[in-house]
């Protein structure tokens, strides 16, 4: 997407992952004139090694609402953002583990489903034997109860960022590939624009979504972010004949793993950290890329405890990635500590199946400066100024032996 840069635009946004650009596309439709910077190719970062899982399961409302209303948009793709069906309707549960925290986690279940019914959200709560039933290859005497969201799945991650760039660009954004921002410019108290190896762009305003990089980039304009790199690996292994036929998408904390299929035969597979190690900080410049030698067999072991069969898996390849994790793991949206400056980070693993309502609702506080479908008022940055980030966002938030980075 090479061209003539402006030399000055509304609106520039730093990041071409699926939040960056679903941003620049809703200003874009708007009218708004947009800049995207993209310091390698849209999709290059985070977003280019999601595991793209579309689940709607929370235990707070602002979030539910999130990934309920981007569903919408991943669901209808071709006839609101154009191009092919980016979505695999699978099917999806959230597992609860059996043990001492089973008969509250239950009751919390079925409070979150209820209130995430009443968001529209189609799901319910069912049990480890309904689930067998549905899942005849799996095994649950492990699992107290899970949620069973029968719309829900996964999308191709890839396909759905440039897509959602592409849609941009028709809207008449200029998504610029290869075009690192080196620094925000300010002038008195607000940010001004940015700076590119082609020189400065004044800006109206500027939207960080740069995931683990935001820290560096505004650290450099004195605005800190608590914004921590973890590298997170996953695995793609080959399914045994036996398991030809697709599995539904689990988040499973109760065998500490996400797994989602990943084309024919082919299952992804994630393992949750804590005590196995694999969420720790890393500078978000130089991270090993690679899966360490030892995941596969970890991933392996993992998925088997909830599909025996997977125990024949064979490794095809691996790879790491990265959460921008947040001391709350929820992340940060809106106006930032500076005027003109906006923000959209700190998803803690969590940010994917967002992507098409924030760029919604950034766009609302961009243009408009209020949301009227959601109160940004959680996802403040100044939240962390005090102790009101300790407070759980839901008194229905759940206990669990795994840890996978993000919140439920």
């Amino acid at each position: 997407m090479d061209a003539v840069i402006p030399r000055s635009t509304d609106v520039a946004v730093v990041g071409g992952g699926i939040v960056g650009a679903s941003i620049a596309w809703q200003l874009a439709a708007r009218g708004v004139a947009v800049m995207l910077f993209e310091r390698a190719t849209v999709a290059a970062g985070a977003s280019g090694r999601t595991g793209a899982l579309l689940r709607q399961h929370y235990s707070n409302k602002p979030e539910a609402t999130l990934a309920h209303e981007s569903l919408k948009v991943f669901r209808d793709w071709p006839e609101i953002v154009g191009g092919a069906p980016v979505h695999h309707p699978t099917g999806l549960v959230v597992t609860l583990a059996a043990g001492p925290h089973a008969e509250a986690n239950i009751a919390r279940l079925r409070r979150n489903v209820a209130m995430q019914n009443a968001v529209g959200i189609t799901s319910e709560a069912i049990t480890a034997d309904q689930l067998q039933t549905l899942q005849p290859f799996v095994r649950v005497d492990d699992l107290a109860a899970a949620a069973y969201e029968p719309d829900s799945g996964y999308a191709d991650a890839v396909a759905a960022t440039r897509g959602m760039a592409r849609a941009a660009a028709r809207a008449g954004a200029m998504i610029l590939e290869g075009c690192p921002v080196l620094a925000l410019t300010t002038e008195g108290d607000r940010v001004s624009g940015v700076v590119t190896p082609n020189g400065p762009v004044p800006a109206g305003a500027v939207v960080c979504a740069t995931g683990p990089w935001s820290t560096t980039l505004l650290h450099r304009i004195g605005v800190p972010l608590p914004i921590t790199a973890l590298r997170v690996q996953i695995a793609i292994l080959h399914r045994p004949l036996a398991l030809e036929d697709p599995h539904f998408v689990f988040l499973d904390t109760a065998a500490g793993m996400f797994c989602r299929p990943f084309g024919p035969g082919r299952t992804l597979v994630g393992v949750s950290g804590g005590d196995q190690g694999d969420h720790a900080p890393v500078d978000s410049d130089r991270y090993e890329e690679r899966a360490d030698a030892e995941y596969p067999a970890r991933a392996i072991a993992a998925i088997a405890r909830r599909i025996p069969g997977m125990t024949g898996a064979a490794f095809l390849n691996g790879h790491a990635g990265l959460y921008d994790m947040t001391p709350d793991a929820h992340p940060i949206l809106g106006p930032g500590s500076v005027d003109g400056l906006y923000l959209a980070c700190g998803f803690s693993g969590a940010g994917f199946k967002k992507g098409p309502a924030v760029g919604r609702l950034m766009a609302d506080l961009i243009v408009d400066g209020r949301c009227d479908w959601l109160d940004p008022a959680p996802f403040r940055l100044n939240r962390f100024d005090a102790d009101d980030w300790r407070t759980p966002w839901s008194d229905d938030e759940y206990v669990f032996e795994t840890n996978f980075g993000h919140g439920f």
